[in-house]
């Protein structure tokens, strides 16, 4: 004990000398303020400690090594379905993302304050060294570009790149889904319907189309739920899938850890995945800062004073916006992300010339959100008795087996995708990837015991059907009114 004392002295003495002259040399130390040259020297020491104590401590038990599956005919092939089935999605989410996305204006905030422009720029564009990241995606950039520019070599094309690569995050999504809902309940046609559910979500729907962060965030933490629950997962591949959904929105790492915390409770393990997989995340945050100067460090106080202006006090609200505002994010979070509503188009009434969508809108004491109509309103009767059957199979599993499962933390998912909304965002749609995976899993647990049965077969195929055209009628109506705005514009001159 004594020796391991000694030796971790040694190594915080050490690493604070390097993440001192690191910091000093590559990311201009001296400009900052006193506070956060101390937070940039202090937390770089952590984590660079961890790191070179845990080497020491383990030694070589930890299995670095990757072994790459070997190729089984007969495996891919059983693999077919759910490859085929992304694949259709990633032509349907092109079929509106190659004109969403292409339009010469209203690129930022007008589809669901979405930063369309700003995020195809940071994926496939070369001129991004200058360009800010911030800091709720600590190294967005090492995730994106080396995909954004392999795309380029094929595309020659930055704007169809960024596009396709939106496009193929909502497909592996899908596929993610059908191979967690396949291995875990061995059904081929149940992980068909319920991948095919997520991809038919009214969130899959609109951001696996309309570019932004959040379908990667999706298929990230889908990758670690996927990981967990499989036991040949290494170590390493989870802690991958925690840094890789670290780096692309901070605050979703907190899902992980609330899903490791309960796929493995074990203090132990937690304490050393989340040490391993903040640690490295700590490093590529500052080497991505290096890199791209522009990027903002998460943790230093101009970058959290920055983030103020995304912050709401509900408590500060009148009663009236309060109670609209709560009400908004409990239809957003458990009705809107899979059904969706009727789109408002908003112009003047936001002081906007570009037609603005959202399912929301203020007027002096009142705060007017969607509903539904027709088949709206039958779609989402279905997916509320849905939801409801999988909470009694989930709380009857919960009070029978008092055993802790990926169901119990999907719902802790949803409580702190709740909290953090209920005063962060304006459109909280734009969110809705983040927690529409948590749903479609809870659903997919709680309706397992029917997974297997025809006639439960026979009526998801058709509810997701009806879903697929209803959700299709929703994305045309900001297509058609986003044409329809374009045709009355001045033609450009040449």
């Amino acid at each position: 004990m004594l020796k391991r004392i000694a030796g971790f002295i040694l190594i915080a003495a050490f690493t604070l000398l390097v993440s001192y002259g690191v910091n000093f040399q590559f990311l201009r130390l001296s400009e900052r303020s006193a506070i956060d040259q101390k937070l940039m020297v202090f937390l770089l020491a952590c984590a660079l400690t961890y790191i070179l104590f845990m080497f020491w401590v383990d030694g070589m038990s930890i299995q670095w090594k990757w072994n790459p599956p070997r190729f089984d005919p007969a495996a891919w092939r059983d693999h077919l379905p759910g490859i085929a089935l992304s694949v259709i999605f990633v032509f349907v989410y092109l079929r509106f993302a190659v004109t969403l996305n292409n339009f010469g204006v209203g690129q930022v905030d007008n589809l669901f304050d979405a930063d369309v422009g700003s995020w195809m720029r940071r994926i496939s564009s070369d001129d991004v060294k200058d360009f800010e990241m911030r800091g709720p995606h600590p190294f967005t950039y090492f995730i994106f570009r080396p995909f954004g520019m392999i795309l380029n070599l094929i595309t020659q094309d930055p704007t169809f790149s960024a596009i396709l690569f939106n496009a193929l995050a909502g497909g592996a999504c899908v596929f993610l889904m059908w191979l967690l809902v396949r291995r875990k309940f061995g059904s081929g046609t149940y992980a068909f319907l319920m991948a095919a559910f997520l991809g038919v979500s009214a969130s899959h729907f609109a951001f696996g189309s309309i570019i932004e962060t959040y379908i990667y965030s999706a298929l990230a933490l889908i990758l670690f739920c996927l990981l967990l629950l499989d036991e040949n997962a290494s170590f390493v591949s989870i802690v991958a899938a925690g840094v890789l959904t670290f780096g692309i929105t901070l605050t979703n790492f907190i899902q992980n850890l609330l899903v490791f915390s309960v796929a493995r409770p074990r203090w132990r393990e937690i304490v050393r995945f989340a040490g391993w997989a903040i640690s490295i995340s700590l490093l590529l945050t500052y080497l991505h800062a290096y890199m791209y100067p522009a990027s903002k460090l998460f943790f230093l106080v101009p970058d959290v004073q920055n983030e103020e202006k995304f912050f709401l006090n509900i408590f500060n609200m009148e009663d009236w916006r309060m109670e609209g505002r709560v009400f908004y994010l409990a239809r957003t979070l458990s009705l809107y992300s899979v059904v969706a509503p009727g789109v408002l188009v908003l112009t003047e009434e936001v002081g906007a010339t570009i037609p603005e969508f959202r399912f929301y809108k203020i007027s002096p004491g009142v705060f007017h959100q969607t509903n539904y109509d027709g088949l709206g309103q039958i779609l989402v009767a279905v997916w509320a008795s849905m939801l409801a059957v999988s909470g009694v199979v989930f709380l009857w599993k919960l009070a029978r087996e008092r055993k802790l499962e990926l169901p119990l933390a999907l719902v802790l998912c949803l409580f702190f995708n709740f909290a953090i909304h209920v005063n962060y965002g304006q459109e909280l749609f734009l969110y809705s990837p983040d927690w529409t995976y948590a749903l479609v899993l809870f659903a997919a647990f709680g309706l397992s015991p029917f997974a297997k049965n025809r006639l439960f077969q026979g009526a998801m195929l058709v509810f997701l059907v009806l879903l697929a055209y209803n959700q299709w009628q929703f994305m045309s109506v900001i297509l058609t009114s986003l044409e329809d705005y374009v045709a009355t514009l001045p033609p450009a001159v040449p």
